[in-house]
């Protein structure tokens, strides 16, 4: 990762805090799902399990690991844990979702909304916003000219991750961080011609 994609991600990799989800264990007790150690997924050889598709023109859109539909059930019962007012027990049932697809954008945002929104703790929020971009932003190319649009069901997560990532980054002081990352959303996600 180049510095320039280094301060993008915030911090990403390095500096994701308490509260990273560790690898899994299968059954072998062999960490499983996309770690620094583990093979790249198929068809983004050494980007990670997402990738980056061209949907038109100047468009793009993120395609998400198929882990993410089988973790779907999960996910859905931790929103609703939470939407009945047990954030611990909505914690719990996210970071059980992570098992299933640790590479789940929704689930490290909504994880990251719930370190913030109930737990008033931002740099474990940070930790998830931050792994969360650092998971899109290495199927992105460090040079690319194109856009992804906010609206896209498959890039929200993404952008829901950048802006609660800047956010923490504010509320940890982290301004200058917070700019670049500022800077890089506006790209991105700016309107297309």
């Amino acid at each position: 990762m180049s510095d320039s994609q280094e301060d993008r991600a915030g911090e990403g990799a390095a500096g994701r805090g308490p509260g990273r989800p560790g690898p899994r264990k299968n059954g072998s007790g062999r960490p499983r799902g996309g770690g620094r150690g583990s093979r790249p997924s198929r068809g983004a050889p050494g980007r990670g399990s997402i990738r980056l598709v061209s949907i038109g023109g100047d468009a793009f859109e993120l395609v998400h690991p198929r882990c993410v539909a089988e973790s779907e059930l999960d996910y859905e019962e931790g929103l609703e844990i939470w939407k009945a007012g047990d954030p611990e027990g909505a914690r719990d049932a996210l970071r059980y979702a992570l098992g299933v697809c640790r590479d789940n954008l929704w689930i490290h945002a909504a994880l990251g909304r719930l370190a913030v929104e109930e737990f008033r703790d931002p740099s474990l929020a940070q930790g998830h916003f931050g792994y969360a971009v650092e998971l899109a932003e290495r199927a992105i190319p460090p040079q690319f000219g194109g856009r992804l649009p906010p609206e896209r069901a498959a890039n929200r997560p993404f952008y829901e991750a950048l802006d609660g990532l800047i956010g923490t980054l504010e509320a940890l002081g982290k301004g200058d961080r917070a700019a670049r990352l500022r800077s890089w959303r506006e790209r991105l996600g700016r309107p297309g011609k």
